[in-house]
């Protein structure tokens, strides 16, 4: 498991979300192996500036996922995460991934304990930025990170796709229909989730398919990758619903932000003014029925 892992922690750094890696270790189809991100949480380029020196800084780059690594006798998830800081590189364990936030203890390359991170997600025009603290030898530091940006690819999409098909049949059915005809009904045709991914694979700006992403992306918000998908998507259309949910989450951790950052997207402000206009236009209507 160890060399699996190593495996996983280098597939998070080097940026490739969501991509599989197979791998042969010796002779014999024994220790093949699978490794794929299933949760992206931070993962860009930053800084870290002294709490007590703010001309003391350091270059920080930074990579966190949740990552499922199968074989064939084992299958496990995990969170995993590594850390450079300037030139030296940590690893990070005993990972928690929220909705836009992210803690971890730091260890050496020894698996000796030398500090932690703590990182919450900020909107920042048509990007995330990561601020927080991290403590490292016993310095204290705050720490900024530019999300890299990362939008699925057309085999990923289906795979998530094909996971919320599989785990909501009749909301599935339901999506495609809004937008047009059904591509199968997962509730009576077994291989429909099969048929579902191979369509959306081949035909990824199908309204169905990219309404089903953005249904997977709103069960999670937790993943860096969906919500930068969900911004794409509503600043183009406002009116999903997910736009709605997405940004009330930003709102709510702006007002816990103490004034710090105080300016929302614009595509936040715009769903917020149809839902102020659609208020409006509704309690003209009740107040025209009385």
């Amino acid at each position: 498991m160890k060399k699996l892992l190593a495996v996983a922690a280098a597939l998070v750094i080097i940026g490739i979300a969501g991509a599989s890696v197979m791998a042969d270790e010796g002779i014999g189809s024994q220790n093949r192996f699978n490794a794929k991100i299933t949760t992206m949480g931070a993962l860009g380029n930053g800084l870290a500036i002294s709490q007590s020196n703010p001309m003391d800084f350091q270059l920080l780059r930074i990579g966190i996922a949740g990552v499922r690594i199968t074989a064939t006798d084992q299958n496990e998830s995990v969170k995993i995460g590594v850390l450079y800081f300037g030139d030296n590189k940590y690893k990070l364990k005993d990972v928690v991934l929220g909705n836009g936030t992210a803690n971890a203890n730091i260890y050496d390359l020894n698996d000796t304990s030398v500090g932690s991170i703590s990182l919450t997600s900020y909107p920042k025009g048509d990007t995330e930025i990561w601020a927080g603290t991290l403590s490292l030898s016993g310095a204290s530091y705050n720490a900024y990170v530019i999300q890299a940006k990362r939008l699925f690819k057309p085999a990923e999409e289906a795979d998530n796709i094909k996971d919320y098909c599989t785990n909501n049949p009749g909301k599935c059915m339901a999506a495609m229909k809004a937008v047009g005809s059904i591509i199968c009904d997962p509730q009576t045709d077994g291989n429909c989730r099969d048929k579902i991914r191979t369509f959306c694979e081949q035909n990824p700006t199908d309204k169905r398919c990219k309404t089903l992403g953005l249904t997977y992306c709103e069960l999670h918000l937790n993943d860096s990758i969906c919500r930068s998908e969900i911004i794409d998507n509503c600043k183009l259309n406002n009116s999903e619903k997910v736009c709605e949910k997405l940004a009330n989450l930003y709102e709510k951790r702006l007002e816990k932000a103490e004034g710090a950052i105080s300016k929302l997207p614009a595509w936040v402000n715009s769903v917020r003014q149809r839902l102020t206009i659609r208020a409006g236009n509704r309690t003209a209507n009740e107040s025209g029925d009385d």
